[in-house]
């Protein structure tokens, strides 16, 4: 293996380095972890320099890492592992890109669509934004979209790399999961959680994401699973895929998030119009009554019910459209150039709480007041191209096992963008970056065509 020969070779550096770590041991605590941490971040930058692959999945799984490390307490910042370790890797590829200007390689038009997007959005932004600083910081929560895209596009090379990627997100969506569970254990005990989710209806946060916006990855997640689960020849696999789905069907139920439930509902929807046959029967069936039996047995699925029904009278959705108006009315105020990315919470009547996302809380509407109509011109034909292409990109598969797995890939990114309508999701960071590897790893699924 690639991995273990340059380990191999590297042999006597880290004997020394084992040395080092055991001195500086013995001189204290602090000494041993900076060296530690010295270290890790090294053979993080030699490993994504040799590997660019492996990058991905660095910066995939630093969103979980992210989540462990809370500031003060589990509803407060974190300490910006995410951003960290998006410098790093960026720079790596930066230094990847700068020792191979030599070598001509094809550039998606996806990804030259983006750059008008972002140059208008940085460079108008810092001519009309309120708070500068606040812009930037929104502002690289869509370059990393277009970062990871690029990356995912231009690192996978082979049928390997691409299902090292289809693996990490699936186990990602688990792990996601888990900590949900973990997050209501530590609010009493599990049964406790649930009680106190009962009685609060939108109890459940991590340190950068609360309840509605974890939705937001199950909603993707989930049917990308259902996809590979179908793909797949495995008979072990399958039965571990089920068991991905079921649990991340119970998570999203904890999140209480109606937004994120009728999103993935119509997903699901779109998925099975296309691939129910029968030979899929058996395996959809299958999810069906595992996910059904889940929701019958847990008791917030009730209370989301009761949520969705009383929708129209609820304080979120009369907040949203107070919201819906603000930005429209700021919008009409400024419809060349928009507000700046991040900074519609100045120009709102309506009073954004503090530490809430001063998003518009919907996509068309928040591009229109953060970017004005050029901007969102630019942004929505991105999106539109996205679909388009992948929507191409299946009407020409002829594998029928491909053309099934395609589907279930244009399914997620149709509820992930249907999502959007109702919560501030590519706004952020972390679902950024779920969204658009997944996009880049859409263009890399020929690899995986039976005929080769």
């Amino acid at each position: 293996m690639l991995i273990t020969n340059e380990l191999y070779k590297l042999r006597y550096l880290l004997f020394f380095e084992i040395l080092l770590l055991g001195l500086f041991a013995g001189a204290g605590l602090i000494p041993f972890l900076a060296l530690i941490i010295l270290i890790s971040l090294t053979i993080l930058v030699l490993l994504a320099f040799n590997f660019p692959f492996i990058a991905i999945h660095i910066l995939v799984f630093s969103i979980l890492i992210d989540s462990f490390i809370p500031i003060k307490d589990s509803n407060g910042p974190t300490l910006l592992v995410v951003e960290l370790f998006f410098i790093i890797v960026l720079g790596v590829s930066a230094l990847k890109f700068l020792f191979n200007l030599d070598r001509k390689s094809e550039v998606s038009l996806l990804i030259l669509i983006w750059i008008p997007f972002l140059v208008w959005s940085l460079f108008t932004g810092l001519a009309v934004a309120v708070d500068e600083i606040k812009m930037v910081a929104y502002w690289k929560n869509y370059f990393a979209g277009f970062f990871v895209l690029s990356l995912t596009y231009y690192a996978i090379k082979n049928k390997i790399h691409l299902k090292s990627v289809i693996f990490s997100i699936i186990i990602w969506g688990v792990l996601l999961a888990l900590l949900e569970i973990k997050v209501l254990i530590g609010l009493g005990g599990f049964s406790t959680g649930i009680v106190g989710l009962f009685l609060k209806k939108n109890l459940l946060t991590l340190g950068w994401g609360r309840s509605n916006y974890l939705a937001a990855f199950f909603v993707v997640i989930i049917p990308f699973t259902i996809g590979y689960l179908l793909y797949s020849n495995s008979k072990k696999l399958k039965l571990v895929m089920t068991a991905a789905v079921v649990l991340m069907s119970f998570a999203i139920i904890l999140t209480l998030s109606r937004g994120g439930i009728l999103a993935l509902f119509i997903a699901l929807i779109i998925l099975f119009s296309r691939v129910l046959k029968p030979k899929t029967f058996i395996p959809i069936l299958t999810i069906l009554i595992l996910v059904t039996i889940v929701l019958l047995i847990n008791p917030l699925t009730y209370v989301l019910i009761d949520r969705i029904a009383s929708v129209e009278t609820s304080a979120s959705y009369f907040s949203r459209i107070d919201l819906y108006r603000d930005v429209w009315k700021t919008f009409l105020g400024h419809p060349i150039a928009g507000v700046g990315i991040g900074n519609l919470g100045y120009y709102a009547v309506f009073i954004v709480p503090e530490g809430a996302s001063p998003s518009a809380h919907n996509i068309i509407l928040g591009a229109l007041g953060e970017v004005g109509i050029v901007g969102a011109t630019f942004y929505f034909s991105l999106l539109g191209y996205l679909l388009y292409s992948i929507y191409k990109n299946f009407k020409r598969e002829n594998d029928e096992a491909l053309k099934i797995f395609k589907w279930c890939f244009i399914s997620a990114f149709i509820g992930g963008l249907l999502h959007t309508l109702v919560e501030p999701t590519l706004d952020g960071m972390q679902f950024s970056i779920i969204f658009w590897t997944l996009a880049g790893s859409y263009n890399k699924l020929d690899m995986l065509r039976n005929s080769d």
